[in-house]
């Protein structure tokens, strides 16, 4: 009884991250159509995945340096989130995928992105 509630359970958190992955990539989408100055052929996305690590200043700087990226024009980013958690993902792009790529950060609860490099 007991093996088969923890298989539940695992299969439940499995879902459940599947779906806010594919919520991070619709987010992604839909800011590259809005916001991207070129044609961008999205090749790939890594996991979505959470830190702790980044701290206000870096955020702030990551947002600062989002706004000169010249792949994207009229960058509109979310509000810095209060909780110390973010979620990220990775696109990849391009013809060279190993090489054009860009993360985007997320709140926890996948409102908006938050931040780009």
């Amino acid at each position: 009884m007991r093996a088969r509630n923890i298989i539940i359970g695992g299969l439940v958190l499995l879902l459940a991250s599947c779906g806010q992955r594919y919520e991070a990539k619709q987010l992604v989408k839909a800011f590259v159509k809005e916001h991207a100055t070129e044609e961008i052929d999205i090749s790939s996305f890594s996991d979505l995945d959470s830190t702790k690590v980044i701290s206000d200043s870096l955020l702030q700087e990551m947002r600062q340096r989002a706004l000169k990226d010249t792949l994207f024009k009229d960058v509109e980013l979310g509000s810095i989130p209060l909780s110390t958690t973010l979620l990220y993902i990775r696109m990849r792009y391009g013809a060279d995928s190993l090489n054009q790529s860009r993360t985007f950060y997320f709140d926890k609860d996948l409102t908006s992105i938050i931040a780009f490099k």
